[in-house]
């Protein structure tokens, strides 16, 4: 909107343009004042994308160095679900966590039938998240429990029984599909942190070239 020209008459006498050229003249000061600013909760925004971002790389980080069964930060362990066997409870491909737990620890007692819990397989330290549908206590006269596990899309139950000390943690929650895109970031991060540098350069481009036309559209 370009600035009108206000002009009065000689005699004084205020007229209906002369009122028009005032609203028009005030609507004017409010746009450029507006245009001027930067709107409410873009700076916040852009930092909590820039955040996430952030914390998914280095996230997949850690999630590809860490190499050991149930890989561990600090209470909690967590996994991908690498099978199909719980896809209705946890999809393939998702991010579970688990509260991880000791043999000697009081929170063996909570393990009960029903419960989803991550374990180690064999020693090869293939994990699996099945749930339990029986316990044994005193399994093989080892002075611990035994569980007999199975995946809730399996027709049979699992041929082991899982030992308690092969137990990394019952499952306290899981996010769908999040493992298989650490697990893509972590194999392509140098293209990822390029990708979002050169995001980040244009996004600033075209902010900086929006205030210079003063948030006007042509």
């Amino acid at each position: 909107m370009k600035m009108p020209i206000i002009c009065m008459r000689p005699d004084g006498i205020r007229t209906v343009n002369d009122f028009n050229s005032e609203y028009m003249y005030r609507c004017w000061c409010d746009e450029a004042a507006v245009a001027g600013q930067p709107r409410k909760g873009s700076a916040i925004k852009s930092a909590i994308f820039y955040f996430v971002l952030l914390s998914m790389v280095v996230f997949a980080f850690i999630y590809s160095g860490n190499k050991e069964p149930g890989k561990k930060f600090g209470s909690f362990a967590y996994n991908t679900v690498l099978t199909e066997s719980m896809n209705s409870v946890y999809p393939q491909g998702s991010l579970i966590t688990s509260w991880a737990v000791k043999p000697d620890e009081p929170l063996m007692a909570g393990l009960r039938e029903g419960t989803d819990i991550v374990f180690v397989k064999d020693e090869e330290g293939k994990v699996i998240v099945h749930r339990i549908i029986e316990i044994i206590e005193d399994y093989e006269d080892k002075g611990w429990r035994g569980f007999r596990t199975q995946g809730v899309d399996n027709p049979e139950p699992d041929p082991w029984v899982v030992d308690e000390p092969n137990i990394i943690g019952r499952v306290t929650w899981h996010l769908p599909y999040a493992g298989n895109i650490l697990a893509l970031i972590a194999d392509n991060v140098l293209w990822v942190v390029l990708i979002i540098a050169v995001f980040t350069i244009i996004l600033t481009l075209l902010k900086a070239a929006f205030k210079k036309t003063g948030g006007k559209s042509y």
